[in-house]
């Protein structure tokens, strides 16, 4: 079901560099679509950037879960895009997509999690300050992803995959990991043929430039588990599911 209030929906064009070496469409690259959707419709809410940071306040996304319906290879043209936020539930503030091609198919579902901060203390802001700003007609369209995220923790089932340290072209303006670079780090576990049905990414800390992260992974069945840490501590965790 799509949504019929406080929503956004954009045409998308893809190009050849949109898709990977499996020719289905970057993860990375729908993550940067969809992120560029979400700042455009903050922005026309009137919770965009710049207001948020006049008020001391700024947006993290926490969590990303994406579902393929279908394989959005190099046949795709484009797609149109829909997204739209969720009425606010405890600590995470929702945000989903729905993408569907020319002929109004379902091709991928994605949910995000975000979480608005107070700039100077780094604290996650209270219900009060949330409820000034987070405040619409929010829709209820439910989208063909839930916002159930699996726990994923490093264990002694898990092995080293490679090491990485951070560069320049790794960092946004913001000086630190761009969040859709992090799974690129947890794709590299995988073959050049394997393709992916899911995915989901959860943050923990930044990474900055000089940063040297390890890479664990393990396989169970069709799931490819990853987990970044940086001095022993988790910096990100990734689950994908492989198309069969």
């Amino acid at each position: 079901m799509l949504p019929q209030k406080t929503f956004l929906t954009m045409d998308c064009a893809l190009y050849s560099s949109d898709f990977d070496v499996t020719s289905d469409i970057s993860i990375r690259r729908l993550m940067e679509i969809t992120q560029g959707a979400a700042t455009t419709h903050a922005d026309r809410l009137g919770i965009g950037w710049d207001r948020m940071d006049e008020n001391g306040l700024f947006w993290v996304l926490s969590k990303v879960k994406i579902v393929f319906h279908k394989p959005i290879t190099r046949k795709e043209s484009g797609f149109k895009l829909y997204t739209w936020p969720v009425a606010a539930n405890r600590l995470y503030l929702e945000r989903r997509f729905e993408g569907v091609d020319g002929q109004g198919e379902l091709l991928f579902s994605s949910s995000t999690l975000w979480m608005i901060v107070e700039r100077d203390s780094r604290k996650i802001a209270s219900r009060e300050t949330v409820a000034q700003y987070y405040n619409f007609d929010f829709d209820t369209a439910e989208c063909g992803c839930d916002n159930n995220f699996d726990r994923v923790r490093k264990d002694e089932s898990y092995s080293l995959s490679y090491e990485r340290q951070i560069r320049r072209t790794d960092l946004d303006l913001n000086k630190h990991v761009n969040n859709t670079n992090y799974v690129n780090y947890a794709l590299d576990v995988l073959s050049q043929t394997e393709r992916i049905a899911e995915a989901e990414i959860v943050y923990h800390k930044e990474l900055k430039c000089g940063d040297v992260v390890k890479i664990y992974s393990k396989r169970e069945n069709n799931a490819v588990y990853v987990v970044g840490e940086r001095d022993g501590e988790t910096s990100f965790t990734v689950k994908f599911t492989l198309a069969n």
